[in-house]
């Protein structure tokens, strides 16, 4: 009885969890998209806003999922609000 436990419990779990977990495709991110997102970091943290929107812009134009696109649209609006700032 007891190894029937043993071996019972961690057989249900992993078909509870297996069942219950969300399978997406990957879908990799262009290395241009990230080019231009690491370049927008860098212009950001050094000051430099209008490059960072265009680098950023960029990187949102050649997005592929949803997920990087919400990202970036939220660093964009940051830089903007920079750049508004200091006019």
């Amino acid at each position: 009885m007891a190894l029937l436990r043993i071996l019972l419990v961690p057989l249900l779990m992993g078909l509870l969890l297996a069942g219950c977990s969300f399978h997406s495709p990957l879908v990799a991110e262009s290395d241009e998209t990230m080019d231009n997102w690491l370049l927008g970091r860098r212009y950001q943290a050094e000051c430099r806003y209008e490059l960072a929107r265009q680098h950023l812009a960029l990187a949102l134009a050649s997005a592929r999922t949803d997920t990087v696109v919400e990202q970036l649209k939220q660093e964009l609006a940051a830089v903007d609000l920079q750049i508004k700032t200091l006019r």
